[in-house]
C-alpha cells in the first residue's frame, strides 16, 4: 500500500484478495465503504436523491466538522464521489485488476476543483485520513473475503460494527480480546483443576 499526494491531488493504492467483480461490487455501499475510515466520525447519512447523500461527520485527522452533500458518477472500473462545501472537490474510486491475484483499488482525493488561492488559505481542511482509510480498507477487505461466507459474521459487521463510532469499535474490540483471555485462564484452571483430582 503507498500514498502519492501531488499538489492538487493525494491517492493511495491498495492489493486486495477479492476478484475484480466482488470488489466492484463491494464499493456499491458506499455508506459502509466511508464508515471503515476510522478517522471519520458520523453523525448523519441520509440519501436525499438518486445518488445524491448528505452527510454530517468529524475528521478526526484535521479535526474539522464536515457538514456537506456527496453525488455519486459511475465511471468506467468505478465511482467519482463530487462533493459540494468542502475543500475536497472529489473522490476517485478506481478497480483494477491485480498483477498476481485478486485486484488494486485506487482512491484518489482531488483538490483541483478549488481555486489555488482558496486551497492555501483553506490549508486546515485538507483531509489527512486517506493513508488510514487505505490500512482501514486493506483489513477490512481481507476480513471479508476470509469470513463473509459466514452469515453471522456478515450480520454482525453490517448491523452492529459498521454503525459504531471508530471509539466504540476499539472498545469493543478490547472487551471482545480481554473476555476471551479471560475465558482461557478459567479453562485452564479448571484443567489444571481436573488434573490433579
Amino acid at each position: 500500500m503507498s500514498a502519492v499526494p501531488s499538489e492538487d491531488a493525494a491517492w493511495v493504492t491498495i492489493e486486495t484478495p477479492l476478484s475484480p467483480i466482488r470488489l466492484q461490487n463491494f464499493i456499491g455501499d458506499l455508506e459502509r465503504l466511508f464508515r471503515i475510515n476510522s478517522l471519520l466520525e458520523f453523525e448523519r447519512w441520509e440519501s436525499v436523491g438518486n445518488d445524491r447523500i448528505s452527510f454530517e461527520a468529524i475528521n478526526l485527522s484535521n479535526g474539522k466538522h464536515e457538514k456537506a452533500e456527496l453525488s455519486v458518477e459511475h465511471i468506467d472500473g468505478g465511482l467519482r464521489i463530487n462533493y459540494d462545501r468542502l475543500l475536497k472537490s472529489s473522490t476517485s474510486i478506481q478497480v483494477e485488476p491485480s498483477i498476481t491475484s485478486g485486484s488494486s483499488l485506487t482512491i484518489t482525493d482531488d483538490y483541483s476543483g478549488t481555486e489555488e488561492t482558496e486551497r492555501r488559505r483553506r490549508l486546515d481542511e485538507v483531509d489527512r485520513s486517506l493513508e488510514q482509510w487505505g490500512r482501514d480498507l486493506h483489513g477490512y477487505l481481507r476480513l471479508w473475503h476470509r469470513w463473509s461466507w459466514l452469515p453471522p459474521w456478515r450480520w454482525y459487521m453490517q448491523r452492529v460494527w459498521q454503525p459504531m463510532k471508530p471509539s466504540a469499535r476499539r472498545i469493543t474490540r478490547w472487551i471482545v480480546w480481554i473476555t476471551f483471555a479471560e475465558m482461557a485462564v478459567v479453562l485452564l484452571l479448571i484443567a489444571i483443576l481436573v488434573i490433579e483430582q
